[in-house]
């Protein structure tokens, strides 16, 4: 990871961000000797960024599926979910 501070990135924004496209490299950028920000090939943001948000939902959608599965377990005990999917199926 290359870092670099502010004014060089106002100067070589065009060569920094096809750095970024074509090596797939990232880049910090830093202000007074301090990170800032990060700039990421889309590539790598989607792998890093939005399969994280993507398991966070997930695990929000399972919790949710869980709670539903126990409020309802009284009235679907009962049912049988076999019967349940062929009904579906021939109803179609």
């Amino acid at each position: 990871m290359q870092s670099m501070t502010t004014m060089d990135l106002r100067k070589n924004l065009g060569q920094i961000l096809d750095m970024v496209a074509e090596k797939n490299e990232s880049v910090t950028i830093s202000r007074a000797n301090k990170p800032l920000a990060v700039i990421l090939s889309i590539a790598e943001y989607e792998e890093k960024v939005q399969k994280k948000n993507r398991g966070q939902r997930l695990e929000t959608l399972s919790g949710a599926m869980d709670d539903w599965r126990e409020r309802n377990r009284s009235v679907t005990k009962q049912v049988d979910a076999v019967q349940a999917v062929r009904e579906s199926r021939d109803s179609r």
